[in-house]
């Protein structure tokens, strides 16, 4: 649960930083090329790469699944006393991509969801 919140979160990092980059003009090919290179990135985001670039998200790990573990972790954040800001603002960002037909796509089809 703790992993599978940080990279949910992480991936929509990735997914953001790489839409504002084309948004700025830069090559969507190029992003995908460079950014995860930097060694400030983690490592899951270079396959997640390749599925962006194809635009296809064959299933390592389910968008639906992912968050229901991010609603798991919210509920036991909640139950504790600990707010999780940025993994609650994730969990509804994948289950608005989960309510528009990504819920049995790999979960690096949230960039799929965002970039509508």
């Amino acid at each position: 649960m703790l992993v599978n919140a940080m990279l949910a979160q992480s991936m929509v990092v990735f997914a953001e930083s790489l839409l504002l980059g084309e948004k700025l003009g830069l090559e969507k090919s190029f992003l995908l090329d460079f950014l995860p290179a930097l060694p400030v990135i983690a490592p899951f985001t270079q396959a997640k790469a390749g599925m962006i670039r194809e635009g296809a998200y064959p299933v390592q790990f389910p968008l639906e699944h992912m968050q229901k573990d991010l609603h798991l972790a919210a509920q036991t954040a909640y139950e504790i006393g600990q707010p999780l800001y940025l993994a609650n603002l994730a969990k509804e960002l994948y289950a608005a991509a989960k309510a528009d037909g990504l819920a049995r796509a790999d979960f690096a089809a949230i960039y799929q969801y965002l970039a509508k």
